[in-house]
């Protein structure tokens, strides 16, 4: 099982401490990971502000988790600043290369987990659910004694803080652009403290103008939609193809043709068949085509690419499959390239009423099929069916509610124009719920008894936020909810 492992299979067996406790590095000092930290879905390391000890020594800082251990430099890690705090690198393989080192000089320890994984782990694999692992609300049988109207209440109040949490995240990822787009001034080598609370922290500035800048905001509203492609699988590898491969990028080297932006998105996705033997005449030649485009493309990217084990197809809907979502994306790249910018987007639409609003975006997020991708699902096999979208109206919703309603309400509060503030989230409490999903349906039939309750996506998303971030963690000290039923925690 060990070698067969994925970076996301990785991830779950070390959060969920699926390892034998007697750790050694791969230099074989003595490992004890105290506290596994924060999993991170965002830019930079994978776990933060963990806590480990090596060789007695206690270190709290980040942790970093790849497939191979010459990742950490095939990924560029040992130039990043980003990963400066990290204290162990945890690997599934040692592939030669295990003394990695930070942008700051400081030498970091690899861990070879998959030497040292538990009885359990390939059990705990297994039963992983293919979506998510959902658990059951511990109040599921408790919580009748809290009124519908509160719950609701609730729900909605957690909507608005889902919201207002995806605005946030949009606007730090704005400053993180701007910093990789700033000029890289390289300082002196750090001394490594073990406590990184003792480091000098640099607290960043940023100009209007800079927040402002336009590039910057296109750049944000594609790694959105990249992201909201991902149909929660795939989203993690949505985001960083999106980051890797930059707007900016595929317009300077694509010129705007379609095969040019489908092939370098494929080819740094790792998702270009190989070996095309046995498949039907038609991808044979499309293959070829794109192999020959991304063969000269690549001379020219710098940056990481998705590892292919990253990808998920399994118990998917074929209408869901990354390939079709990427060929979608390149479609609304290239079509509808002049088309392409935050800032007439985002005034477009907002100069419309709310309806208008979501007629404009709707119109230009959904995709339909066309030429090759009119008969395939995947490179390789012709579809029984014809494929009718590329990317379908529900996906184009589900866009609308997680990136461009957050963007619209930063964008106001970037530009000083509070009437888009308002409106996207007026919009965002009166929008009609979307598709539900397993966790929805979970809070549905705990607290409702199955119910259809959800009339708009406020209380929808608030049954997210709910689950996510206190029913999976069993925090129900910190739920209203929890309170009600379970009372104060003792103190």
């Amino acid at each position: 099982m060990s070698s067969n492992l994925s970076e996301s299979q990785l991830k779950e067996l070390f959060k969920n401490r699926k390892f034998d406790p007697s750790l050694r590095s791969v230099s074989g000092k003595r490992v004890e990971i105290i506290q596994t930290g924060e999993a991170n879905s965002d830019t930079g390391p994978d776990f933060k502000h963990a806590l480990v000890k090596i060789d007695g020594v206690t270190m709290r800082g980040d942790v970093e988790l790849h497939r191979k251990s010459s990742d950490w430099y095939s990924h560029n890690h040992h130039s990043d600043r980003n990963y400066n705090s990290v204290v162990l690198h945890v690997v599934v393989e040692c592939d030669g290369t295990h003394d990695c080192a930070t942008e700051s000089g400081r030498r970091i320890e690899t861990l070879e987990l998959s030497k040292f994984l538990s009885a359990e782990a390939t059990k705990f694999l297994t039963g992983l659910n293919s979506e998510e692992r959902i658990i059951a609300l511990k109040c599921a049988d408790e919580n009748s004694q809290v009124s519908f109207k509160e719950k609701m209440d609730y729900l909605n109040f957690l909507g608005e803080k889902r919201f207002m949490h995806k605005v946030n995240k949009f606007e730090e990822r704005l400053k993180d652009i701007i910093d990789e787009n700033r000029p890289v001034v390289f300082e002196a080598k750090q001394k490594y403290f073990r406590d990184f609370s003792e480091l000098l922290i640099e607290h960043k500035t940023y100009e209007k103008s800079e927040l402002q800048g336009e590039a910057y905001w296109d750049q944000l509203l594609y790694e959105g939609i990249f992201e909201g492609l991902g149909y929660s699988k795939n989203t993690a590898a949505f985001r960083k193809l999106a980051r890797n491969v930059s707007l900016s990028f595929l317009s300077e080297h694509s010129n705007g043709d379609r095969s040019t932006v489908e092939a370098i998105l494929f080819g740094a996705a790792n998702l270009l068949p190989q070996d095309v033997h046995g498949f039907d005449e038609e991808s044979k030649i499309y293959c070829e085509k794109l192999d020959s485009i991304w063969l000269q493309a690549r001379k020219k990217y710098k940056h990481e690419y998705v590892d292919g084990s990253e990808w998920f197809f399994f118990k998917l809907r074929p209408q869901n499959f990354p390939s079709l979502r990427i060929a979608g994306a390149s479609y609304m790249l290239t079509n509808k390239r002049s088309e392409f910018s935050a800032k007439e987007l985002i005034s477009s639409a907002a100069s419309k009423d709310d309806r208008g609003l979501l007629l404009t975006w709707r119109k230009f997020l959904v995709v339909p099929s066309q030429d090759y991708w009119t008969r395939h699902f995947v490179f390789g096999a012709a579809a029984v069916t014809k494929v009718k979208m590329l990317i379908g109206a529900g996906r184009a919703e589900e866009i609308i509610i997680n990136t461009v309603l957050p963007l619209t309400y930063l964008r106001g509060k970037i530009f000083d124009q509070p009437a888009l503030q308002e409106q996207s989230l007026r919009i965002y409490s009166d929008h009609r719920p979307t598709t539900d999903n397993n966790i929805t349906l979970l809070v549905k039939e705990s607290f409702f008894g199955g119910d259809n309750v959800f009339s708009t996506v406020l209380a929808q998303q608030g049954a997210l936020h709910l689950y996510r971030t206190l029913c999976s963690e069993r925090r129900c000290a910190r739920c209203k909810i929890g309170k009600a039923i379970y009372g104060k925690p003792a103190a």
